[in-house]
C-alpha cells in the first residue's frame, strides 16, 4: 500500500479471479488488485524468456580504459516484468578493479496537483474537474553502482579493469540453456573455441605486460560466450625471484671485461666484489717492531713492500730502493696480520717515523656498469682472482589466460622452476586460451593452445591424407616384401631361410613343412566332433547310500483315474545330437604340422612371439549342410503298441525290422 492507495494483492494468496457482486459496493482495493495481479501474471511468464538486465534493443555502452569515461547509448532493456525505454547518459567508472553499470529505476506517485489533465475532462457532470485516480510513475536511468542514485538498482554491464565483459544476447532461457550446457560437456567436454579468440603479446606499459584478445566465441562449461570486440588485457606479472649469494667469476685481468651470469635473467643486483691491486705510502711507526694499519679493509694479501724505489710498468713490484722480505720465519721483515703490516720479524725494517710504499691487494665492492639480463661490465680487477656476484634470479614460469562462462579473462599463475618449469592445471569451469612462458625477456612466446572446434572440411582433409597415406605404407610394404623375395635368386644362388613358405615353388605339390626354421616331414590331421565317444552323459563309479528314508505308507491312489491328459510322449535321441565341425583348407602343410609339433611338445622353443593382423574379415550363409550319418533310438511306448511311421525333418526312417 502506497499512502492512501489500498492493494492488497499478495501472490502466495492463490487468487485466480476478483468476483464482483452485484449488492457490494465496489472497493478501490480491488482495481489496484486487478493491475497486480494482470502484471504478476505477465512478469511470470516474461521472466522465463528474459533476466532483470538483458538488453533487447541498443543501449550499448562505450569505455575509455585510461579515463574511466563511460558513454551509454539510448535503448531497451528488460527489468521487474517490463521493457524499459532508456535515454542516454555520460557516466564515469573507476579504470582499477571492477565496477558495474546498470540501470536505476526511480517510483514515483503522480496526482492532479503535479498533472492537472488527471481531473475529470467529462464536461457536464457533477465530477467535472474533479480528482480523480493517481499515476505511479516508473522512470529508467543509466547509473553505476554505488553513485548514490536514488532508487532501485539492476545490473547490465560488468567492467573488469576498464573492459566490459561479454554479455549473452536474450532471450535466456535458463532450463534450455542449463540442458545444452549438460550435453555438450556430456558430449563435447563443453570447454572449447568456436572461432576467433587468438592471443597476443603486445608493448609492456609501465613494467606491466600488455596483451589483446581477439574477438570470438566460445563455449565455457558448456555455456556460450561471445566477444563482440577485442579485448587489451593490462597484466602486472611479477616474477618469482631466487637469492643468488657470492657466485664467483674468474677475473681476466684489470682491464674492462663482461661477467656472465650463471642463472639468468637478472632480478636485481644486490653486490659486486672483486680484488684489486693498490699502492699506498706508509708511514713507519714510532717504535721498533710495531704495524702499519693499510687504509683499505679485507686486506687479501701483501705483494710488496720498498723504501726508496719506484713502482715498476706492471704495478706488481719495485725498481730500485730496498725491497723487503715478507713472511714469518728467519730473515723475514714483514707480514700481513689483521689488515696491517706486521714488522715483528727478524729481518730488517725502515727507519721509524720514515715513509716507505707497499703494493697489496684487497677486496672492494664496485659499481657495475652495462647491466643487463645476462650481466654486466667491471674494471680493476686483478687477473686470475674471484668476482663476487650476489643478486635475485627471475625464474621462468608459465601462466595461462583462460575464459570463464561470464566472459571474464581469468589469469592461472604457474609455478616457478630453474629448468623445465610446468604449465598450470585449469579447472573444468574455465577455458584455457593461451599459455604465456615467461621467460622475462624482452620477448615472451604466446602460445595459443586451447582446444578449437575442427570445421567439418578439416576433418574430411585428414580422412584424405590417411587414407593417401595408407596407400604409401602399402606400396612400400609390397616394394619391401618383392625385395625380400629376390634376395634369395641374387647371382644364380637360391636360398630359402626357412622361415616361412614365401619362396617355394607355388606351381609343385609341397610335401615337406617348415616349422621353427627347419624343413620337416609334414603331420596330417583331420578335425573330429568333440564327445563323439560319449552316448549319454555319464559320471564316475557311485554306491548309493540311504540318507533320508520314509518306509511307511498309508494306500495307493491312482495319478490319472480319469484319462484327462495324454500320457508323456515318447523319447527320442539322437546321436549326434548337436553338430559342429571345422572346414579345414590347407594349401601348405606348414601351418597345421607346425600346431601340432610345438602344441604337443615334440618341439620345444625357448621364445616365441605372435603377431596377429587382421586384414579384412566376411560372413556369409552356408550354402549346403555336409551330410553325415545320424543314429536315433526311441524308447517309451507301451506294450503291443505299434509305430505307424517315423520321419525326420519330412524324410521317412521307419525301421524294417
Amino acid at each position: 500500500m502506497i499512502e492512501q492507495y489500498y492493494n492488497r494483492f499478495n501472490a502466495a494468496d492463490n487468487h485466480e479471479q476478483i468476483l464482483f457482486r452485484a449488492d457490494r459496493v465496489l472497493q478501490s482495493a480491488e482495481l489496484n488488485e486487478i493491475q497486480s495481479a494482470a502484471t504478476a501474471r505477465l512478469q511470470g511468464v516474461s521472466d522465463a524468456l528474459f533476466k532483470d538486465g538483458d538488453v533487447i534493443r541498443d543501449a550499448r555502452v562505450r569505455i575509455d580504459p585510461d579515463s574511466g569515461a563511460s558513454s551509454c547509448e539510448a535503448g531497451a532493456i528488460y527489468i521487474r516484468g517490463a521493457v524499459r525505454g532508456l535515454a542516454a547518459r555520460e557516466l564515469k567508472v573507476a579504470t582499477v578493479g571492477s565496477a558495474t553499470i546498470g540501470v536505476y529505476l526511480k517510483d514515483s506517485v503522480v496526482t492532479e496537483l503535479e498533472a492537472p489533465g488527471l481531473r475529470n475532462p467529462a464536461a457536464g457532470t457533477r465530477g467535472h474537474q474533479e480528482p480523480g485516480a493517481a499515476r505511479q510513475k516508473t522512470v529508467a536511468v543509466w547509473g553505476a553502482a554505488g553513485d548514490g542514485q536514488s532508487g532501485e538498482f539492476y545490473p547490465v554491464y560488468l567492467i573488469d579493469d576498464g573492459v566490459l565483459r561479454a554479455k549473452e544476447a536474450p532471450p535466456n532461457l535458463d532450463g534450455v540453456t542449463q540442458a545444452l550446457a549438460r550435453y555438450d560437456r556430456d558430449s563435447s567436454g563443453g570447454s572449447y573455441v568456436v572461432g576467433g579468440l587468438k592471443v597476443a603479446a603486445a608493448a609492456d606499459v609501465n613494467g606491466a605486460q600488455v596483451y589483446t584478445v581477439s574477438e570470438g566465441r566460445a563455449r565455457v562449461n558448456g555455456f556460450g560466450v561471445n566477444l563482440a570486440t577485442g579485448r587489451r588485457l593490462v597484466y602486472p606479472a611479477k616474477p618469482d625471484l631466487r637469492n643468488i649469494e657470492q657466485e664467483p667469476h674468474v677475473s681476466s685481468g684489470p682491464a674492462a671485461q663482461r661477467v656472465t651470469l650463471d642463472r639468468a635473467p637478472l632480478g636485481s643486483l644486490t653486490s659486486v666484489y672483486l680484488t684489486q691491486q693498490k699502492s699506498a705510502t706508509m708511514t713507519r711507526g714510532g717504535y721498533t717492531g710495531g704495524a702499519d694499519t693499510l687504509p683499505d679493509t679485507a686486506i687479501v694479501q701483501i705483494v710488496a713492500v720498498n723504501q726508496g724505489g719506484t713502482i715498476n710498468a706492471n704495478g706488481d713490484g719495485f725498481v730500485g730502493g730496498t725491497t723487503y722480505v715478507a713472511g714469518s720465519g728467519g730473515g723475514a721483515s714483514y707480514k700481513l696480520s689483521a689488515g696491517a703490516v706486521d714488522w715483528g720479524g727478524s729481518g730488517v725494517e725502515p727507519a721509524t717515523n720514515s715513509t716507505y710504499q707497499v703494493i697489496y691487494q684487497c677486496n672492494v665492492a664496485v659499481t657495475p656498469s652495462a647491466v643487463d639480463d645476462t650481466g654486466f661490465s667491471v674494471t680493476g680487477a686483478v687477473a686470475g682472482t674471484q668476482v663476487l656476484v650476489s643478486y635475485t634470479q627471475k625464474l621462468p614460469r608459465i601462466d595461462r589466460l583462460c575464459l570463464d562462462a561470464d566472459g571474464a579473462l581469468v589469469w592461472i599463475k604457474g609455478v616457478a622452476a630453474d629448468a623445465n618449469p610446468r604449465a598450470p592445471a585449469v579447472p573444468e569451469a574455465l577455458l584455457a586460451l593461451a599459455s604465456v612462458q615467461q621467460g622475462w625477456r624482452a620477448s615472451r612466446v604466446v602460445l595459443n593452445d586451447g582446444v578449437r572446434v575442427v570445421p567439418m572440411q578439416d576433418l574430411a582433409n585428414i580422412n584424405t591424407r590417411m587414407d593417401f597415406l595408407a596407400t604409401l605404407i602399402a606400396q612400400q610394404t609390397l616394394k619391401s616384401d618383392a625385395a625380400n623375395r629376390d634376395t634369395a635368386l641374387k647371382k644364380g644362388i637360391f636360398v630359402d631361410p626357412f622361415l616361412n613358405d614365401d619362396v617355394r615353388d607355388q606351381g609343385v605339390k609341397q610335401s615337406a613343412a617348415i616349422v621353427g626354421g627347419k624343413l620337416t616331414l609334414p603331420v596330417a590331421a583331420t578335425p573330429n566332433a568333440p564327445g563323439g565317444d560319449v552316448a549319454a552323459p555319464a559320471s564316475l563309479k557311485f554306491t548309493l547310500a540311504t540318507v533320508l528314508s520314509q518306509p511307511m505308507r498309508t494306500t495307493t491312489m491312482k495319478v490319472n483315474p480319469y484319462a484327462a491328459f495324454d500320457g508323456l510322449p515318447a523319447t527320442v535321441a539322437l546321436t549326434p545330437a548337436i553338430d559342429r565341425w571345422t572346414d579345414v583348407d590347407t594349401t601348405w602343410s606348414s601351418p597345421l604340422t607346425t600346431r601340432i609339433v610345438t602344441g604337443s611338445g615334440v618341439l620345444t622353443q625357448t621364445s616365441s612371439s605372435t603377431i596377429n593382423n587382421l586384414l579384412s574379415t566376411s560372413s556369409q550363409v552356408q550354402e549346403k549342410l555336409r551330410q553325415i550319418p545320424v543314429l536315433f533310438s526311441i524308447s517309451g511306448f507301451g506294450p503291443n503298441e505299434a509305430l505307424d511311421s517315423v520321419s525326420f525333418d519330412g524324410i521317412v526312417v521307419t525301421p524294417t525290422a
